[in-house]
Parts: structure tokens; C-alpha cells; sequence
């Protein structure tokens, strides 16, 4: 063997070898262009990496080769340009799993191996696992034995970590045991509120009044024990937001709650016992109650204050589903307020929505 031929030995191993990668990366790649593909839709909010891929096989390249990576998210219409999304975890053994993909134009989801699925048991520990995880409606899994839920999850607003609760909650088995097992943080309760005109949303955090720090918000479904009846109970189906209860509220003292930070108070001046909000899907298109006419009651003081106080959201792409927003009652004391959303006239809104985290 003459020392010439030493080099073109290596060199033909070296193709070999070559060929050899290719074939058994292309064996991969083969293998995942077989598994389920799910065209225009995409998993929201569990990504732990994102570029831009200079093709689809890139993307799904770069999944295989993260260990940690069990499915991914692909801009296939943008071509050299697309978005590539490594997501931690699946939805394969779940038989509500194409919950989980929203519509997507463009994008196409695959799982490439097994792995942990995508379902946690509130806002929270989204939160928590994935900090720059995205608002938007997710479907949780916060009791056992009981078919999962959509809900809301706003993760930027007041430190995030709100489920906004849906209309369908009202008729859902075990509502109850649901809310108990969403709501850990009783001194904070986030509201967003809609306008007519336009859909804008806005948000107020409801915060407990300073000489009752001790006491937890209350929040009921279809009941209100412990609290003040609704006027609208006639409705039957609601979710309650009890700020004090009947044996606290029916003093003559100062009371209320704070709004996005700024008091919201008044005097009961008859120990009348409410403190409550009461949200309402009104199904059946009922008039609500109109028990109490229009007074000043009505134009000033808790029941427009409250309102005066919310925040623009600025995130239009944050938009929540109108599913989540409910006809509202309002009714603080004596001389407080007693109001519904279908007549407030100042500021434009015209329903509510309620977080719990």
C-alpha cells in the first residue's frame, strides 16, 4: 500500500460513515413523517424552546435531539422563515387530547415520543412550569375523576395565575368541589369587564377591605350560603363572589373592598347584610329584577366606582372568549348600591368575568 492510497482509503470511509448518518437520520425523520400529523393546529403554551428553522426537517431534527422534547409546533407555510416550537410534554393517551390544539392556520403539530401529558390542575402551576407561557384558554385537570375544564388562564395581570371560570361551570357535576380545589388565594379576585361598543376588555383586581384582612372572599356556584340571596336568584344558575359574610356585613360600620388598589367603601347605614357579586348566565333571557329603582345609589359611589377604577388591556391578541363573561349583580348594604350590568350606563360595560387563583 503506497502512501497515496492512504488518504482515498480514509476518505471513502469517511463517506461511508457519511452515508451511514444520513440513512439512519433520514430512517428517523421517515419514521416521524409516519406518526399522526395534525395540520393547522397547534399545543399553546408549553414550549421550552423556539426558533426559526430553516425547514420542517430542521424542526424536527432539533426535537429529536432534545431529549426533553416529545412534540412540536411547526410554521410549515413560512417555509426557510417558520417557526419551530419544542414542546415537554404530549397529548396521545388523552382521549380529550385534540382539546389541547388550537387553530392555527399554517402550523402543523406532531408528538415524536412518549412522554408526560399536557393537562395540570390549574393557571398556577402553568405559571409556574412555563413563566413565559402565553394567556389564553387551556384545559385543566383539577380534580380527579372528573372530566377536565376549560378555562381561562390570564398569566401576566397581577402576577398572573388566574382561572377565569366559564358560563358552562353552572352545569357542570361538582362545580363546587371544582371551585374549592382553583381557589387557594382568597384576598384576590381578578374581574375583567367588557365594553359594548367596541369588545374591550378591561381588568380590575378585587382586593379584600383593610378592617376585614382577616376574612377570605367566598366563591359559590349556584348557592350562597353564608352570604345574602342574589336578587336575581330566580335565574338559578350563577357563580357568587361573597366579599363578607351575612353575620359580618349586617353591621353598622364601614365597609367594602379594595379596586385595582383604591378603596371602595361606604357606611351600611341599616346593617343591611350585602356584600356580593353575582355572576349570571341569564340562559333563558330573563329581565333581571328591578326591585330597587334607579337612585343615586345607582350613579354614584360603589356602583360606579368600582368600574372607574379598571385598566385597559392592551393584549387585543389576548382576547378572552365572550364564554366567560356573565350578566352582574352588584349589591353592597344598606346605603351602598344595588346594580345589574343590563343598566349601567357609565363607562360603556356592560358584563364581567371572574378569576380565582
Amino acid at each position: 500500500m503506497t502512501r497515496n492510497q492512504l488518504p482515498l482509503k480514509s476518505t471513502m470511509i469517511e463517506k461511508l460513515l457519511s452515508f451511514t448518518f444520513i440513512l439512519v437520520l433520514n430512517q428517523e425523520i421517515t419514521w416521524t413523517l409516519c406518526q399522526s400529523t395534525e395540520n393547522n393546529r397547534v399545543l399553546v403554551g408549553y414550549a421550552f424552546k423556539q426558533f426559526f428553522a430553516r425547514d420542517w426537517l430542521n424542526c424536527i431534527q432539533a426535537c429529536h435531539d432534545e431529549p426533553g422534547c416529545i412534540s412540536y409546533n411547526y410554521e410549515r407555510s413560512k417555509g426557510a422563515k417558520g417557526l419551530c416550537k419544542l414542546n415537554d410534554c404530549g397529548i396521545e393517551l388523552l382521549s380529550y387530547g385534540d382539546r389541547l390544539l388550537i387553530h392555527s392556520l399554517g402550523f402543523v403539530h406532531q408528538q415524536i415520543r412518549k412522554g408526560k401529558q399536557c393537562l395540570f390542575k390549574d393557571c398556577q402551576e402553568i405559571k409556574r412550569r412555563y413563566p413565559k407561557a402565553e394567556s389564553g384558554v387551556h384545559l385543566i385537570d383539577p380534580l380527579p375523576n372528573v372530566e377536565p375544564i376549560e378555562v381561562y388562564c390570564e398569566l401576566d395581570i397581577a402576577g398572573g395565575g388566574f382561572s377565569f371560570l366559564p358560563r358552562s361551570l353552572t352545569l357542570r357535576s361538582k362545580p363546587q368541589q371544582i371551585v374549592n380545589s382553583l381557589l387557594k388565594d382568597k384576598a384576590n379576585v381578578l374581574l375583567k369587564l367588557m365594553k359594548e361598543v367596541d369588545d374591550s376588555e378591561w381588568y380590575t383586581l378585587i382586593q379584600l377591605h383593610p378592617d376585614y384582612s382577616n376574612i377570605g372572599s367566598g366563591v359559590l356556584v349556584n348557592n350562597f350560603s353564608g352570604y345574602t340571596r342574589p336578587k336575581n336568584y330566580c335565574m338559578k344558575e350563577y357563580i357568587f363572589l361573597g366579599i363578607l359574610p351575612k353575620s359580618v356585613a349586617d353591621k353598622n360600620t364601614t365597609q367594602g373592598f379594595k379596586s385595582n388598589g383604591d378603596m371602595i367603601q361606604f357606611k351600611n347605614c341599616d346593617g343591611n347584610p350585602n356584600s356580593l357579586f353575582a355572576f349570571m348566565p341569564n340562559r333563558d333571557g330573563q329581565t333581571p329584577n328591578r326591585h330597587a329603582k334607579k337612585s343615586r345609589y345607582e350613579r354614584e359611589g360603589v356602583a360606579v366606582d368600582w368600574r372607574s377604577k379598571a385598566k385597559l388591556i392592551t393584549f387585543p391578541e389576548h382576547k378572552m372568549p365572550k364564554r366567560f363573561f356573565f350578566l352582574t349583580e352588584v349589591h353592597f348594604g344598606g346605603c351602598g348600591c344595588y346594580t345589574s350590568s343590563d343598566r349601567w350606563s357609565k363607562f360603556g360595560f356592560n358584563s364581567t368575568a371572574i378569576g380565582i387563583r
